[in-house]
């Protein structure tokens, strides 16, 4: 199978409509509307400008080299020292936005199935992650902590040093640079504690809160802070946290038993008081009734609250999480087998996960993960398609007829995102134990 190119850098075109690029092709003489690095045999004029706008002294024109390489890198596989070379050198220039957003692109190429070698920009981002102004610092600190490269520390400890005034990054978030930085748990938990207690009431916590839910039981020295966040803004965050943690969060059981029946009010996340008018439903329950189950183990709360919002069609419920479930979750099965018909196509692929879970059944569930892989036939992968590819890689076997696309997926020049390769793989591998 031929995987297409249909993924454009512009609106319907698929022509550069990005301010900064245009500008560097009208100064280059070159029309703004011909340069399509969707496909392919645009993309050496693409390096041909890009290159001649690095070494130039205008800011916008720097700017533009630096959108048009980020085009080609995040499109194609194809080795581009070049262009790695030209962003490398924009961290160090005087052209800040250029070089933070050279800093993001270098971030975004990290991945273990990379085609492209970042290690010679590591002591630029070194320097520049140490740099004080944070819209450079955050992107170049999330680059060295996704090559989980000692590097990245420093910054993060000083971001938490300050946490009464926590970073604003603009470009990227501190919970995005904490999240891959699991394997440095025990070293940065003292600092992000400090940092949940002076920060309690900060929606800025909040990319920070749901790291730690990545982090899961690595988390867990936190919970006396998470647990005392329950009575802050950032509640709901927190109880993703304490959900992801798992049994050693058991102190704040009763606290999310009470938010689910309606016992206890948390605050709004705007800080003001909840007002229920009797009712049990607070926006956050599902969370509390996930986290509460997930501590302790006895699934009868979120049960309870799953199967009421059953009956109302599971408007606004998280399919994921009832797809954890699994077979407890059968008097459920009936709302989300209407869910496969949903015209959103989030809400099919997790209907379709979750109905399989839940009942075994893969003739209604196969074909509707099927159809979300369509985007990769154009080189492309949505949320929808790429949770598509996780599942079937679960589902094994029965979505073996996805077999032809994946291949020509991980064979392609075109770049996807980095969750791709390893699920598409992990299918083609359950494909053949099942065959």
């Amino acid at each position: 199978m031929t995987l297409g190119t249909g993924m454009g850098t512009g609106m319907g075109t698929g022509t550069v409509h990005d301010f900064w690029a245009r500008k560097l092709l009208a100064d280059a003489g070159a029309d703004p509307d011909d340069l399509r690095l969707h496909e392919y045999a645009h993309v050496d004029r693409g390096v041909t400008l890009a290159l001649r706008g690095f070494d130039s002294e205008r800011s916008e024109l720097v700017q533009g080299a630096v959108s048009i390489a980020s085009g080609i890198l995040r499109r194609w596989r194809t080795p581009r020292p070049d262009l790695v070379a030209g962003l490398v050198r924009c961290l160090g220039s005087r052209h800040s936005h250029a070089g933070s957003d050279a800093a993001m692109v270098l971030a975004e190429l990290v991945s273990a199935d990379s085609t492209q070698d970042i290690t010679s920009a590591v002591p630029a981002l070194i320097v520049a992650a140490n740099d004080s102004y944070e819209r450079v610092a955050g992107p170049a600190a999330l680059a060295l902590a996704r090559l989980d490269h000692p590097g990245a520390l420093d910054p993060v400890h000083r971001w938490l040093a300050s946490s009464s005034r926590l970073p604003f990054f603009q470009v990227t978030s501190l919970g995005q640079v904490v999240r891959p930085l699991v394997g440095r748990a025990d070293e940065l938990l003292p600092g992000i504690r400090r940092m949940l207690v002076d920060s309690a009431e900060s929606e800025q916590l909040r990319p920070v809160l749901s790291a730690l839910a990545a982090w899961g039981p690595a988390a867990g020295a936190a919970v006396p802070e998470l647990a005392s966040a329950l009575a802050t803004r950032n509640v709901r965050w927190a109880c993703d946290v304490l959900g992801s943690i798992g049994a050693a969060a058991a102190p704040a059981a009763n606290t999310l038993d009470g938010f689910v029946r309606g016992v206890r009010q948390p605050p709004r996340h705007d800080g003001g008081t909840l007002v229920t008018n009797g009712r049990r439903r607070w926006h956050g329950a599902q969370n509390a009734a996930w986290a509460h189950w997930r501590i302790t183990g006895e699934p009868k709360v979120f049960l309870a609250f799953l199967e009421d919002a059953a009956s109302r069609g599971l408007v606004h419920a998280d399919l994921g999480r009832l797809a954890e479930l699994g077979p407890q979750a059968t008097r459920c099965a009936t709302a989300v087998r209407s869910l496969l018909a949903s015209p959103g196509p989030w809400t099919r692929v997790q209907a379709a996960h979750a109905w399989w879970r839940i009942t075994g059944d893969t003739d209604a569930a196969v074909p509707v993960l099927l159809a979300a892989l369509e985007p990769l036939v154009s080189g492309d992968a949505d949320e929808p398609c790429r949770a598509a590819v996780r599942y079937i890689a679960r589902m094994g076997a029965p979505a073996r007829a996805a077999a032809p696309l994946l291949e020509a997926t991980l064979s392609s020049d075109r770049r996807f995102p980095a969750d791709v390769y390893p699920a598409a793989r992990a299918a083609l591998a359950a494909f053949g134990a099942g065959s």
